[in-house]
């Protein structure tokens, strides 16, 4: 169900030509090895399964980048709604702290904050997709701090890492990532 979701948001003929041919390669190799696949199955099955390697060889630095999943560059609000445990303390906080991601993966994001979060803080965060994709409701995730830097404008950077995603959030999270970087890469 989940994959024929996705051919309704990602579009094989939107695509950059770099994906296209890595998605036709794919496909290709399925029908010699007689699989009876369309190449809209082949392009979701391409996606849930080889598209991090894919970005991660041709765009990361081999040398010093031990990401799992690519890291795509944005603009987006998020809200933080709930710190769920801080690091020093076992206490739940309500709280409404709005930033803006800078950077995003299938694995976690890093946003710009007025206050500084602990690392290994638990977080309840909110990121609203339709404000740039009216396709794409929201995401709402549970999140660990994992990196926290004091920037030179007085804000502090925060690193963190998704532990959980609520109910379609994991989809359309996907979904943005996939075609905000397969439409537009060049060769």
């Amino acid at each position: 169900m989940k994959e024929v979701i996705m051919r309704k948001y990602i579009h094989y003929d939107k695509l950059s030509s770099e994906i296209k041919d890595a998605i036709y390669k794919h496909w290709e190799v399925k029908k010699q090895k007689n699989f009876d696949v369309t190449l809209d199955e082949a392009m979701e099955e391409w996606f849930l399964y080889h598209f991090d390697d894919f970005m991660m060889a041709k765009y990361h630095s081999k040398s010093n980048n031990l990401r799992k999943h690519f890291r795509l560059d944005v603009e987006i609000p998020i809200r933080v709604v709930e710190l769920l445990i801080e690091s020093s303390k076992d206490e739940t906080q309500a709280m409404e702290l709005i930033g803006t991601i800078l950077n995003i993966s299938k694995g976690g994001l890093y946003f710009i904050s007025d206050i500084p979060l602990e690392l290994s803080s638990i977080i309840r965060v909110i990121i609203d997709f339709r404000s740039i994709d009216e396709e794409l409701t929201g995401v709402e995730a549970l999140a660990m701090v994992v990196r926290q830097d004091k920037r030179e404008d007085n804000k502090y950077g925060i690193g963190v890492m998704f532990s959980s995603i609520y109910d379609n959030g994991k989809h359309n999270l996907n979904i943005f990532i996939l075609k905000n970087l397969s439409y537009y890469l060049y060769s």
